[in-house]
C-alpha cells in the first residue's frame, strides 16, 4: 500500500528522478493528458465490459479518450488500493482487442521539450505476452513515436524522432518482470539528452541520445496499438492513471 501511495505522488517522483540525474532546477511538469478512469464512460453502466464510450481528460477539459474494440474485446471496471480505500481502474480483455484512443493534438507532441509518460499497471504471469503496449503516440514504423510498453512483463520505453543527423530512436527495457508484483508505477522521462525508465520510483535504466524532435499526428493509444490490428501488442492486465506531461 505504501508503495502505491508513494508512486502516485507524481511531483515527488519527478523531483526525485531529477535529483538522481543531477539535473537542476527541479522539473516543473505541465500535464497535457491525464485519464484517471474514475468515471463511467459516457453512455455506459458499471461495471462493463464496455465496447464504446469516452473518458474525460482531467488535464485538458473537453478532450477525452474513447474506447475502440474488435470483438470479443472490451474494457471493464477494475479497482486498486488507494489510501484506506480503493480507486477505479480499467481491466483490458483476455481475448480480442480493446484500446482507449485520444485524438491527436499539438500539446501531445513534445517536439524538443522534456516530457514524462507514466501509468500504474497490474499484470499476472498468466496475462503476459511478448508485446504489450501501455501508452503510445505513433507506431514503430512512423517517423516519430513516444511509448511505454510491457514486453514479457518487462517495462520499456521507446522514443523516435528527428535528430541533427536525421531519423533516430532510443529504447530502454527493464531487466526484471513486474508480473505478479501487484500495482506498479511505470514512468518514462526525457530530460535533455537523457532518457530514463522508472519502476516504482527507482530509475532502472538510462540512456543518452534522447535529443530529438518528436512530432506525430497519430492518436494516443492506451492498451494496444489500435483496435483489431495484426500484431496489436494488446495489454491484457489492469491499468490506471495514464499521464503525459511536458515542461
Amino acid at each position: 500500500m505504501g508503495r502505491i501511495t508513494a508512486a502516485l505522488t507524481l511531483g515527488v517522483t519527478a523531483l526525485a528522478g531529477t535529483l538522481l540525474l543531477g539535473v537542476t532546477p527541479a522539473y516543473a511538469a505541465t500535464e497535457q493528458l491525464r485519464l484517471d478512469f474514475d468515471a463511467t464512460p459516457t453512455g455506459q453502466v458499471e461495471p462493463g465490459p464496455w465496447t464504446s464510450g469516452c473518458f474525460a481528460d482531467v488535464a485538458t477539459p473537453g478532450d477525452s479518450g474513447c474506447i475502440a474494440v474488435s470483438a470479443p474485446g472490451g474494457v471493464s471496471r477494475a479497482s486498486r488500493p488507494s489510501g484506506t480505500g480503493t480507486s477505479p481502474a480499467l481491466a483490458f480483455p483476455a481475448t480480442g482487442s480493446a484500446v482507449v484512443q485520444v485524438p491527436d493534438a499539438a500539446n501531445l507532441s513534445p517536439g524538443s521539450q522534456d516530457f514524462t509518460i507514466s501509468t500504474l499497471v497490474k499484470i499476472t504471469s498468466g496475462q503476459l505476452t511478448g508485446g504489450a503496449n501501455l501508452i503510445q503516440k505513433g507506431l514503430f514504423a512512423d517517423p516519430a513515436q513516444w511509448k511505454l510498453q510491457l514486453d514479457n512483463g518487462k517495462p520499456g520505453c521507446r522514443i523516435a524522432g528527428t535528430g541533427v543527423n536525421g531519423a533516430t530512436s532510443l529504447l530502454l527495457t527493464a531487466d526484471a518482470s513486474i508480473a505478479d508484483q501487484g500495482w506498479t508505477f511505470v514512468q518514462c522521462k526525457r530530460r535533455g539528452d537523457v532518457l530514463s525508465l522508472v519502476v516504482d520510483n527507482q530509475v532502472v535504466k538510462t540512456g543518452s541520445g534522447a535529443t530529438m524532435n518528436i512530432t506525430s499526428t497519430a492518436k494516443v493509444n492506451i492498451g494496444a496499438k489500435g483496435p483489431g490490428l495484426t500484431n496489436n501488442d494488446q495489454f491484457r492486465g489492469e491499468l490506471d492513471n495514464a499521464v503525459f506531461s511536458t515542461n
